[in-house]
C-alpha cells in the first residue's frame, strides 16, 4: 500500500499529502520505482522528457530532505544539470529532471 505524504514544505508541490498527488496525476501516468533507477557514481539520477510534458510517479521508502533549481553542474555521466528542477533523497540519492515534467512521489508505508 501506498500513500503520498508531504515532507517539508519546502518540497515540490508535486508530492503534496493525501490522495492529492495521486488525483492531479494523469490516468496514463509512468509509475517507477527509486531503487530501479540507477545513479552515476555521485548518487545522481537524471530524467529528461522531450517536451511532450509527461506525467512521472516515483515510489519510495525514502524522505525527500531537499528540492531546488539546479546551478551549474555536470553529473559524473557528463550531463549539464544547469536549470534542471531536483530532489535529494534521505540516502543522498539526488534526482534531477526537466522543469516540463509532472512528478509526484508515493512513500510506501508498510
Amino acid at each position: 500500500m501506498s500513500q503520498t505524504e508531504m515532507n517539508d514544505p519546502k518540497i515540490d508541490e508535486a508530492s503534496q499529502i493525501g490522495g492529492m498527488a495521486d488525483a492531479m496525476m494523469p490516468v496514463d501516468a509512468l509509475t517507477l520505482n527509486l531503487s530501479d533507477l540507477l545513479p552515476d557514481a555521485n548518487g545522481e539520477i537524471v530524467i529528461l522528457n522531450e517536451g511532450d510534458d509527461p506525467s512521472l510517479n516515483i515510489v519510495t521508502d525514502l524522505r525527500l530532505l531537499e528540492s531546488g533549481i539546479a546551478e551549474s553542474h555536470v553529473t559524473d555521466g557528463g550531463i549539464d544539470v544547469k536549470g534542471l528542477q531536483y530532489w535529494v533523497f534521505e540516502d543522498g540519492t539526488k534526482l534531477y529532471y526537466s522543469p516540463g515534467l509532472s512528478i509526484s512521489v508515493d512513500h510506501v508505508i508498510a
